[in-house]
């Protein structure tokens, strides 16, 4: 197993390595590869850190939106958190995280610093326009932040060819996923300046496509696609079956394409069956997530909470079955019940997983940035051992309330699981500043 911490050393410290080559020079300008890496490129960890660090921004100022929305009846206080937590957040850290790995298992360096640099400032430039255009009802604002993404992801797509091309390994699964999940957002953000414009659409619903496409195709894809990695190497294992990774991709991805185009056009059989397939695509990821969790040789709280989120998505794919073949295509996500699927997938899911990635990719930055600091090995007393079941716990709890209506429960749930989430933003926040502070940023 290709340990993501070795391939990152290596490639941020190369002289840490017994076996690393000697540095060469360029016979047409005579400098070093570390000084044509100054010049031109930057460390896989200060790329890293920058998006992770920019995404994690985001997602507090949507906590602090949400938090004035409820207080002051904000009236677009909730959509504005959502906004700034998943476009401006989390896909900031799909972004980083997803050249991050590209380039760790292809062994090659990082994007061109300025094609780093354009997606970073488009990106938020992006996020700040569409915050501001859509409840406004600026259409040109909206758009302009619109056409933004689109320059983002086609920087994205390109990085990730330029990587493959240099790299002298064939390693089609580094990229394959994240390839897949930039062609779903560009479409699913197309639709966002039509919605936001209000434009009549009687076939269908293309709000509930529009959330398929960006939350599952991109987001989705992008997070199954590096557990098939990232969870093995949390544990110190192999991937167990790594011949069920095609059929995973096949099913989501052909089950988010057939989902958004069911909802777009009000077909109940053809959401049933793509359902079916991201159910089927769920239970195989959580295969080889709890073989690789069974044969574990390290265990932390990060591993225990990505661990635990996985079951929340099997459930969320079976919630959302279970909807749509009992009240229609697009009732999952836009229908009486989809805060129940929400809860699962959004809460549950994503939260988790992404907390247990945050810990641990800023941990390790903090390692590699500086080898002379003593490693600080991740908390693992008891409530560390406790947190991730309880965690996941409280989002059944609460999905359940959801489902059955009793109010009371669901916001006890929720409020447990937000002290929940508060702790480990806390944590995530001390593992940013050590991260921060290992070596002097250079993007």
């Amino acid at each position: 197993m290709l340990d993501v911490s070795d391939v990152v050393q290596s490639t941020d410290n190369p002289a840490a390595g017994a076996s690393a080559p000697a540095k060469r020079s360029c016979p047409r300008t005579g400098r070093s590869r570390g000084d044509a890496l100054a010049a031109g490129r930057i460390r896989p960890s200060d790329m890293l850190v920058v998006f992770l660090l920019a995404g994690a921004s985001m997602i507090l100022l949507g906590g602090l939106a949400a938090l004035i929305g409820e207080l002051g009846d904000w009236w677009y206080g909730r959509w504005l958190a959502l906004h700034l937590v998943f476009v401006g957040g989390i896909s900031q850290l799909v972004l980083g995280a997803a050249q991050f790995f590209a380039g760790a298992f292809l062994a090659t360096d990082p994007p061109h610093r300025r094609i780093l640099r354009a997606q970073l400032v488009c990106w938020n430039l992006a996020v700040v326009a569409i915050s501001i255009g859509v409840p406004t009802g600026v259409t040109a604002l909206s758009g302009a932040g619109g056409v933004l993404v689109l320059a983002v992801l086609a920087l994205f797509a390109l990085a990730l060819r330029q990587m493959q091309r240099r790299s002298l390994q064939r390693q089609p699964w580094a990229v394959r996923w994240y390839f897949a999940g930039a062609a779903f957002l560009a479409v699913g953000a197309s639709l966002g300046p039509v919605l936001a414009d209000g434009v009549a659409w009687a076939h269908g619903s293309l709000l509930a496509a529009h959330l398929t496409l960006n939350l599952g195709g991109w987001f989705g894809a992008a997070i199954v696609g590096t557990l098939h990695t990232f969870y093995p190497s949390l544990t110190g294992t192999r991937l167990r079956f790594p011949a069920l990774q095609r059929p995973t991709f096949q099913l989501w991805a052909g089950g988010i394409a057939l989902l958004a185009i069911a909802c777009a056009f009000d077909l109940r059989v053809p959401a049933a069956l793509a359902w079916t397939g991201l159910v089927v695509a769920s239970a195989l990821l959580c295969l080889n997530v709890f073989a690789s969790s069974r044969a574990a040789i390290q265990r932390s709280l990060s591993e225990r909470l990505v661990l635990v989120a996985q079951p929340m998505l099997l459930l969320g794919a079976l919630t959302g079955l279970a909807i749509t073949i009992s009240s229609g295509a697009s009732a999952a996500l836009v229908g009486a019940d989809r805060d129940v699927v929400a809860v699962l997938l959004a809460g549950g899911w994503m939260a988790l997983t992404v907390a247990g990635s945050l810990l641990h990719l800023l941990g390790l930055m903090s390692r590699v940035r500086n080898l002379a600091r003593p490693a600080r090995p991740e908390a693992a007393g008891a409530w560390q051992r406790g947190l991730p079941p309880a965690a996941a716990a409280l989002v059944v709890l609460w999905a359940l309330a959801r489902l059955l209506e009793e109010g009371a429960l669901a916001q006890a749930a929720e409020a447990l699981f937000g002290v929940a989430l508060v702790a480990l933003a806390a944590m995530i926040a001390i593992a940013a500043v050590r991260a921060i502070r290992a070596a002097p940023l250079r993007f």
